[in-house]
Formats: C-alpha cells, structure tokens, sequence
C-alpha cells in the first residue's frame, strides 16, 4: 500500500482554518489506520458519513470535469499538470452551478437515503 502523503495533506487542511473537517466515502485507503493517526495528531474532525453514499454527496455530480480535462488535447503532461487544468475547468464553472448543487441536497432526499438503508433511490 501507498504510503499516506501528510505533506500534501497539511497544508491543504490548514487552508481550511482552525477546526477542519474531513468527509471521506468511508474506503480502506481513507479508513487505514496512519490516516486515522494523522487525522487525530492534526485535531481533524471527522464526519461520520455511511458508506457507498454518493446520493449524499453533491460533488458527485461534478466528476464531468474530469471528463473535460481528460478530453483535452494536449493531455495533461504529468500530475502538476492535470491538477492546473482542472483548477482551471474547476474557477470557470458558474457559482449557479453551486448553488444548485447545494440546493438539491433536501430534506427529503436525506430521508430517502436514509429509509433506502443503503438501497437505491431516485436521486
């Protein structure tokens, strides 16, 4: 297994000021045990999220720019490279797009989730 990159990670959670915290899909890689450390060393707070939930999760919605990036000709040259292509598909969306996002995540489709106890729902 891939040794967990802390070097990248402390940054990018300090970024996010004083009490971040972390919402992950609940996968071995996120779960193994020197990402708990650190999660825990770095006082990072972690979000109980179930497992396989992508209905609960609006950013799933946004893997097109992935898509977009990955269409573009040239291809990404390396991984810095990918990472400003997609930093740049990424300030280019409309803040609506966010919204929207945001704005679907209802009462009502939490419950379906819920109720579906892992099963399928419409969203």
């Amino acid at each position: 297994m891939k040794s967990f990159d802390s070097g990248r990670a402390v940054p990018t959670l300090q970024q996010m000021g004083p009490q971040p915290v972390y919402q992950d899909d609940n996968a071995r890689p996120h779960r193994a045990r020197e990402v708990n450390d650190f999660l825990q060393q770095s006082g990072v707070n972690r979000m109980e999220w179930p497992a396989c939930s992508p209905d609960l999760n609006p950013i799933e919605n946004l893997w097109k720019l992935d898509r977009k990036v990955r269409s573009n000709h040239p291809p990404p040259r390396d991984v810095q490279h990918l990472y400003q292509m997609l930093q740049a598909e990424w300030q280019a969306l409309p803040q609506r797009i966010f919204t929207t996002l945001v704005n679907s995540m209802s009462l009502t489709r939490c419950v379906e989730c819920q109720n579906s106890q892992g099963g399928y729902t419409h969203y």
